[in-house]
């Protein structure tokens, strides 16, 4: 299907936020699909995967939730340093403002109908999962390798965990996660999946062999073909099943 690219204004309580657009070209709405930056901002990784949904006949936003730091910021993959400090001036409550903004705006778009599902990939992928449970009017949820849901075994006593919030998941799951990723071990992808079962969600879980971290982003090292062309694929029917 044929796409059109375009940026959106969206106000926020702290400014301007920029919404990079991708959606067929047609004016007809479709199902949206909000796609969620790693910790190295709205790169041209990140505008190819909101391309690839719009193709698929969605109308798919990637927010730049560091507009607060500067708009339009991305970083390389090997400065690590300046990614980590840019997601450190994130909150929660920032991501959850934000993320309610853009729902807002896109009640306006006549591109976009009211099936909104979200998709996130890496410190995204852990946004996926506070939307779930905190962000109102979201459908479905794709999160590739989210950390910070399980806090890390070496994190201090009484660090907030994400599995007291599964019983607050107000929409179905899905996850893909590498089994060689270091920041996120499979036996913390386990206790995510078994919390979210446990409290009576539809969640979905997918954990690839020699698969590390980043294994969808075809821009990096850690791409991995054959965990990719599965999860790409999965990810489809998933939006299809719960935003059609």
């Amino acid at each position: 299907m044929d796409t059109v690219a375009e940026n959106l204004d969206i106000k926020t309580a702290d400014g301007t936020m920029t919404g990079f657009v991708f959606r067929p070209v047609d004016d007809k709405p479709h199902p949206t699909v909000i796609v969620i930056q790693e910790i190295f901002g709205v790169d041209n990784h990140i505008k190819d995967v909101a391309r690839r949904f719009a193709a698929e006949g969605y109308y798919a936003v990637a927010p730049d939730l560091f507009y607060r730091e500067g708009p339009g910021l991305s970083v390389p993959y090997e400065d690590r340093d300046e990614a980590f400090r840019l997601r450190s001036t994130t909150t929660p409550e920032g991501i959850t403002a934000d993320l309610n903004a853009v729902i807002s705006h896109l009640k306006g778009e006549s591109g976009a109908n009211e099936r909104i599902g979200i998709v996130g990939y890496c410190f995204g992928g852990g946004v996926v999962y506070l939307a779930s449970h905190a962000v109102p009017g979201i459908q479905a949820g794709a999160i590739y390798y989210g950390g910070g849901i399980v806090p890390r075994d070496d994190a201090p006593a009484g660090t907030p965990s994400g599995l007291d919030q599964a019983p607050k998941v107000a929409c179905p799951i899905i996850g893909f996660f590498g089994e060689d990723d270091a920041g996120i071990p499979p036996a913390h992808v386990h206790r995510v999946e078994e919390a979210l079962k446990a409290a009576g969600k539809d969640a979905e879980f997918h954990t690839y062999k020699g698969a590390g971290h980043g294994f969808f982003c075809n821009d990096r090292g850690s791409y991995n073909k054959e965990a990719s062309e599965d999860a790409w694929p999965r990810t489809l029917s998933f939006f299809g099943k719960h935003l059609s």
